[in-house]
């Protein structure tokens, strides 16, 4: 059973919010954090990589491209997907909490969102119009989840629904603004759906030249002007890999298939969710089913194959990650 799926279960235990005001869900005064168990000497100019981890309710800072770790920030209850926005602002999404958690570059929580209709999973950031996409897996009593939209990342969100879909993973921003982000049915097929530019209506993506079996990273390849989809269990093993996708006329053509090992060769278990950056490819294993510790892993991308770099010091149940450029 992979994490997500685990999360699945768990988020529908019931969770009691007190929230300001009655319909509006606007961006709350930062809550505070726990102290940090570990703070070194940061250069703020650098890219820093955050990892969400809802098995010890932590984000961890590594530094980039070398993985040290510089912060492990506490204060969140289930941190899971995580998106960043042209501030260096990285927002993460607590399942459970029903929260999107605001954090600056330095790490600090600075502010939240408060979801009323679901448990969060995943998140995108549009640039641009700096609106908020936030992906929910469940709504309360195991009904279908949603995509919620926070005009400029403040409330109250205007909802989306897709009629194909039940549950509601990850998404991405194209660089036309155009949305897309996966999920599943009610029967548990792999979905995957886009929202366009200047539309209030979703429409399923159909997906041909292969099979995605689970719900992953989704994000923009600007490089190959593709859409990046990721599988949390490629040819439905317990294996992660990633896919591009080339996107026309409403249908995704499978183009490319990046497979990702970890640090002796081995199967990545479940890269829940992936980034890419200056051609690699950056996530974490949550290594269920191998010998090795869960871990934070660079790859070399669309290549794929052994790690150029891992850190496998902190990570339990590493879930979500993000980029942060000040």
């Amino acid at each position: 059973m992979s994490l997500t799926e685990r999360l699945t279960r768990s988020a529908i235990l019931p969770v009691v919010l007190v929230l300001a005001g009655c319909n509006a869900t606007p961006l709350q005064p930062a809550m505070p954090a726990a102290p940090s168990a570990e703070r070194a000497t940061k250069s703020y100019s650098e890219p820093w990589l955050f990892v969400s981890d809802p098995g010890t309710d932590e984000v961890y800072i590594y530094s980039l491209p070398k993985l040290y770790l510089i912060e492990v920030d506490q204060g969140f209850t289930q941190p899971q997907g995580e998106c960043s926005d042209t501030n260096g602002d990285v927002w993460v999404t607590g399942g459970s909490a029903k929260t999107i958690y605001k954090l600056s570059h330095s790490g600090e929580i600075i502010g939240h969102l408060s979801d009323t209709s679901g448990y969060p999973d995943g998140c995108a950031y549009d640039p641009k119009t700096g609106n908020l996409a936030v992906l929910n897996l469940l709504a309360p009593n195991s009904k279908s989840g949603a995509l919620l939209i926070y005009p400029h990342a403040s409330g109250p969100p205007k909802t989306y629904s897709n009629k194909d879909q039940f549950f509601y993973n990850f998404g991405g921003y194209d660089s036309a603004g155009d949305l897309f982000f996966d999920g599943r049915s009610a029967q548990g097929a792999f979905m995957l759906a886009e929202l366009p530019v200047n539309s209030s209506e979703t429409k399923t993506v159909s997906v041909s030249g292969g099979t995605i079996y689970y719900p992953g990273m989704v994000q923009w390849d600007t490089a190959s002007n593709r859409l990046v989809v990721g599988d949390q269990r490629c040819a439905n093993e317990a294996a992660s890999c990633v896919y591009q996708l080339a996107i026309e006329s409403g249908e995704g053509a499978i183009k490319v298939q990046t497979t990702v090992k970890n640090s002796t060769g081995g199967p990545v278990c479940d890269m829940i969710q992936g980034v890419l950056w200056d051609g690699r490819l950056i996530g974490s294993n949550f290594d269920f089913c191998g010998s090795e510790p869960s871990a934070t892993y660079l790859w070399p991308y669309p290549t794929g194959g052994q790690p150029t770099a891992h850190k496998s010091t902190s990570d339990s149940e590493p879930f979500g990650v993000a980029i942060s450029v000040e």
